[in-house]
């Protein structure tokens, strides 16, 4: 009996030992990662007054004031159409030029370095350069398009509440295609290119091979890339920040920047607390309907 227990303790301890080396980077991971958010979850049960000193419980107060509130619903609304946007653009866009450089030549790596070089631009660079092109009176893209009509152009890209949004989504879409175009490429170099080739001895054009072959083999990656662009469209700010601050007349605000402005500027940091929840809720609510999609797809 002694010899059994001294064996089942050994492998045991056996067992324990992966577990033992992971430990560290877990906590590493629960401390940086996981710590916040439970400090975030109690900030928002509370009203603390940072410059007075004060915290009350107010319990579920900061969640029912921020869904009540007509901020709030306007920027869910620029966000959902932030997502919606950038889905029919980026997405599009960087599948066909990833399918369109997926060659080894010299002239497909040089565009596709260009295409992604507006990824390493800070996002604050990004928002001055932008803003200046975009100015109403000074803007460079209204002096082109002046030149091509004759006359004078005063468009308000950046300051009419109707523009505003849509010139903020083209500046996002300019600096992340590029990214999404190399993920898709990815994906795309997975595939044998025997099956290109055999399509092309059938005589498959481009086009028939990028609908019968490539989406069809893509679209666990698609489904990624997607998950990626709604992620980064739901979490938006420098670029909102530095060009318009969520404005005019909250025209660009967005959740990201309605939080910072909440927590920061108001000092309300258990109602910022409750957006930021809501910003966590709706994008774990993307990574499931991804995992049910990608499951679903693994299945067929």
């Amino acid at each position: 009996m002694c010899l059994i227990g001294a064996q089942v303790r050994h492998r045991t301890a056996h067992r324990l030992i992966p577990y033992g080396f992971v430990a560290p980077a877990l906590g590493v991971f629960g401390l940086f990662a996981l710590g916040p958010i439970l400090f975030a979850v109690v900030l928002a049960l509370f009203h603390w007054d940072p410059v007075g000193g004060t915290t009350r419980f107010v319990g579920l107060g900061n969640f029912s004031q921020i869904l009540t509130d007509p901020r709030t619903h306007s920027a869910l609304r620029n966000n959902i159409l932030w997502i919606v946007l950038s889905l029919g653009i980026q997405l599009p866009i960087a599948l066909l030029l990833a399918a369109t450089l997926s060659d080894a030549s010299r002239s497909s790596r040089l565009l596709r370095t260009l295409f992604f070089s507006p990824l390493v631009i800070p996002a604050v660079a990004i928002g001055l350069l932008f803003g200046i092109i975009l100015d109403g009176h000074f803007g460079s893209l209204n002096a082109a398009l002046g030149l091509l009509k004759g006359e004078a152009v005063r468009i308000g890209w950046l300051s009419d509440p109707r523009l505003a949004l849509i010139a903020l989504i083209g500046v996002a879409c300019w600096q992340y295609t590029g990214f999404h175009m190399m993920v898709l490429l990815a994906g795309i170099q997975s595939i044998p290119h025997e099956l290109y080739e055999a399509a092309a001895l059938d005589g498959a054009g481009w086009w028939a091979r990028l609908t019968r072959i490539t989406l069809p083999l893509l679209r666990q990656v698609l489904l990624v890339d997607a998950l990626l662009i709604a992620i980064g469209s739901m979490k938006v700010f420098d670029l909102v920040w530095v060009m318009t601050r969520g404005g005019p007349n909250n025209a660009t605000d967005v959740l990201a920047t309605h939080m910072y402005s909440t927590a920061i500027m108001s000092e309300q940091m258990g109602a910022g607390s409750a957006i930021a929840l809501l910003m966590l809720a709706i994008t774990l609510g993307f990574a499931i309907i991804h995992a049910r999609l990608a499951a679903r797809g693994g299945g067929d």
